[in-house]
């Protein structure tokens, strides 16, 4: 990845992203992006990386609004950058698609490499599964990445240790192996899990396959078998 390409969007809310992180950000060649609530939509496809400056007493729900957004239509890195989160609201920061929430007491140069080593780190495992995945095929020529045991409500990756899944994360992952390399949207993995009519709460979804990939991918920050497809839904990739 050429540095010079790394778009790095800053939202800020009711508290400002201090002009020496950005200074750092721009000093390694990253164009920053100031986005307010308003127009981030317009730009979030373009983005490798976006912070959220928010004051946790004043902004959880906006906060929380712009996750499930992102979410949905992009696989920009996501960090929220807050003061004094506690810990359960950090934890439903996580889950709705944050990287990680980063505190006052951060410095410049950490925030740079935090986001710089993130998102060539990503670029560099797509390359290595491109240049290794074709060789990982069965006897009939086909690549060989997941095995379901619906007997156990389980899943094998690569022949090694079976992993147990809940009830939901196994019907979303059948349903995902369905539809190997084919992009299925929100609504078609809502009403196949949950078995009624979508309700248009994509962070359900979103939520549950946070979790399917903290179980069966390497890195779940960086996913490998489960891709995002940006503005529709997700995708095995087999």
């Amino acid at each position: 990845m050429d540095k010079k390409n790394v778009n790095t969007g800053i939202i800020s809310l009711s508290a400002k992203l201090a002009e020496p992180y950005s200074e750092e950000l721009m000093k390694h060649n990253m164009n920053v992006m100031p986005l307010t609530m308003e127009n981030f939509e317009q730009y979030v496809d373009q983005l490798d990386a976006v912070i959220i400056r928010e004051n946790a007493e004043q902004d959880v729900r906006h906060t929380c609004q712009l996750l499930v957004k992102i979410k949905e239509s992009s696989d920009a890195f996501v960090w929220v950058f807050s003061p004094n989160t506690p810990v359960s609201m950090r934890i439903v920061y996580l889950q709705l698609g944050a990287v990680g929430v980063i505190s006052d007491d951060c410095k410049a140069d950490e925030l740079q490499l935090i986001i710089s080593n993130s998102v060539y780190k990503r670029k560099g495992m797509k390359r290595a599964v491109v240049n290794t995945d074709s060789d990982q095929v069965d006897e009939k020529g086909k690549k060989k990445f997941v095995e379901l045991i619906p007997r156990n409500s389980s899943i094998r990756i690569d022949g090694m240790k079976e992993i147990p899944l809940t009830k939901l994360e196994y019907r979303a992952i059948d349903f995902l192996y369905r539809n190997m390399n084919a992009a299925v949207t929100y609504q078609e993995i809502f009403e196949t899990v949950w078995e009624k009519e979508f309700d248009n709460k994509n962070y359900r979804v979103a939520n549950l396959i946070f979790h399917l990939r903290e179980k069966i991918e390497k890195d779940a920050s960086n996913p490998i078998l489960i891709q995002t497809v940006r503005s529709k839904g997700y995708m095995l990739v087999g």
